[in-house]
């Protein structure tokens, strides 16, 4: 018998094996498995190692996929971690694999151009609207520059400072339900009403800001101030289509897989309810049956003079498109910087009473307090320059894609061609070179000419914060609505403190930021008290023009 257990002319069966048993490691199921992984392990790696982008610093996982800021988007601190980021690597961080983050002021003026060089990138179109089975873009996420400027140049002049002034009645009226609102619900006579949650406030901004661009849009308010509640359940909708543009926008092709989806649409729910109100508003104007009074002009009216002047640009579909452009672009940027600037100098108890004493003083002619009176007033002007400077409206990236030719950094290096470059107002307004040492701090007086400076200096200096400025954007896809926000949040904040005397319950207590695209603001608690002959200024207010 031999060694293996076999007698001599014994033969092994033809089938056995010194490896029977063993599974074979390149089974059908294991290559099925494996080869995809090691696939896209593969194409990842050389993304990674061949990137031009691979010199710049930031996290590991932002160099390998577009989940890293997705998942901050998601979360809602994208604005800090964007700065803390920069506080670590410096004025150019890598935070995805085709996106830079710059901290770099003077390339405002270069990227944001006004002859449409530099595009927006996907992230906005993401925004984009399927109608009929057709993708639309309105003039904020319409990528295309020709595109944009055609669909901006019939309207355009209807935003001027001169084009949203005879809207100002429309303002007043929600403004004075606001007012009533606010002395009803959370005000004491005589002394401090109930403590109330600063969401609570946020919310009746949001109301306002809301019914104010409604009734600016088609002249009747959407009604919320009036019903104090989403009655109509707008407002979360919205809500949950931002959260999706937020978080999506980070990896825009998800979308085609999910909102764009031609089979089975996965996405945010639709804003029905005001899509239809606006139909309503819109065809009972074409049809005469609104009752509007073309004395009291509104943004409809402007709409339909600019279709017959372009009728091959403005159609149907385009007006409504406008009309739901003013409302989700507007609403929520105006509220947010009402509550900041109260916050914010309730925060700062020398700011805020040298506010009211400025407002105080102030000679209006009638309440709710004139815009053109109520602009004149410095430290309410340096207040809301300040405030939409520590806390933009826009917390994200503003991005744009790096044309033919590539870009030059001030550090000499070179971005190629079809890079998506960021510029995160968050990050930009706290700039030291720009802001000086104290960038961190709220400090209104930065927008004043400080005492014993020179006119050229100050000059000079304000200049260059202006030009750092991302409020309401840069160049051509500036804010179109700048000059109606700016005239609702100046007159909202003189008149609310004109009538008002305001205290946080808790001084040591700050608020808390959940950034998804806009910041929306929670955490603190408000105490409010009418002021003396608060009551017949209110009841003055027309609030039915």
């Amino acid at each position: 018998m031999s060694g293996n257990g076999t007698t001599p002319g014994e033969m092994m069966p033809a089938s056995s094996s010194l490896l029977d048993g063993v599974t074979p490691l390149a089974s059908p199921v294991t290559i099925f498995v494996l080869l995809p992984i090691a696939t896209t392990f593969f194409w990842y790696s050389v993304q990674y190692y061949m990137s031009p982008l691979r010199r710049y610093p930031g996290p590991f996982l932002g160099a390998w996929t577009n989940f890293y800021r997705m998942y901050h988007a998601y979360k809602g601190d994208l604005h800090l971690v964007t700065k803390r980021l920069h506080e670590k690597y410096g004025p150019v961080v890598r935070m995805a694999p085709n996106y830079i983050d710059v901290d770099y002021p003077s390339l405002i003026k270069t990227c944001f151009d006004f002859h449409g060089v530099w595009k927006k990138t996907e992230w906005h179109a993401v925004s984009g609207a399927v109608v009929n089975g057709q993708l639309l873009f309105n003039v904020f996420s319409e990528v295309r520059p020709e595109e944009h400027v055609r669909i901006k140049k019939p309207v355009a002049k209807y935003f001027s400072p001169a084009g949203v002034a005879p809207l100002e009645p429309h303002v007043d009226a929600v403004l004075g339900s606001l007012c009533r609102a606010f002395s009803e619900r959370f005000a004491g006579e005589g002394k401090f009403g109930e403590p109330f949650n600063f969401g609570e406030w946020m919310m009746f901004c949001m109301y306002h800001g809301w019914d104010v661009v409604a009734k600016t849009t088609w002249s009747h308010r959407v009604g919320y101030i009036e019903k104090e509640f989403d009655f109509d359940g707008t407002l979360r909708m919205m809500e949950q289509a931002t959260d999706y543009f937020a978080t999506v926008g980070m990896n825009p092709t998800l979308d085609k897989f999910l909102d764009k989806n031609p089979v089975i649409r996965i996405g945010p729910p639709a804003p029905s309810s005001i899509a239809q109100l606006g139909t309503s508003h819109l065809m009972s104007r074409i049809n005469g049956e609104d009752g509007h009074d073309p004395v009291k002009p509104d943004f409809l009216d402007r709409y339909l003079e600019a279709q017959k002047q372009y009728p091959d640009v403005v159609d149907v579909y385009r007006i409504l498109s406008y009309m739901l452009t003013n409302l989700s672009a507007g609403a929520d940027t105006t509220a947010i910087a009402i509550s900041s600037m109260l916050y914010l100098s309730l925060k700062h108890p020398a700011v805020f009473r040298r506010l009211e004493v400025e407002i105080l003083a102030a000679d209006f002619s009638r309440l709710p307090s004139p815009y053109n009176e109520a602009r004149q007033l410095s430290y309410l002007e340096a207040v809301t320059r300040e405030a939409l400077r520590y806390l933009p409206g826009d917390c994200f990236a503003q991005e744009r894609s790096v044309p033919a030719g590539g870009l030059t950094l001030p550090d000499g290096s070179h971005v190629p061609e079809g890079v998506a470059i960021g510029f995160n107002a968050y990050v930009l307004h706290r700039n030291k070179e720009t802001w000086g040492a104290d960038a961190e701090e709220f400090r209104p007086e930065r927008w004043l000419r400080a005492e014993g400076e020179e006119k050229e200096a100050f000059r000079a200096r304000l200049q260059g914060m202006n030009a750092v400025d991302l409020s309401f954007g840069a160049g051509s896809r500036r804010c179109l609505g700048i000059n109606l926000a700016r005239m609702e949040v100046v007159k909202t904040v003189a008149t609310l403190v004109r009538l008002f005397e305001m205290e946080l319950a808790d001084p040591d207590a700050d608020w808390t930021i959940h950034n998804s695209i806009f910041p929306r603001q929670s955490g603190v608690i408000f105490r409010i008290k009418k002021r003396e002959g608060a009551d017949d200024k209110i009841a003055a207010m027309d609030v039915d023009y």
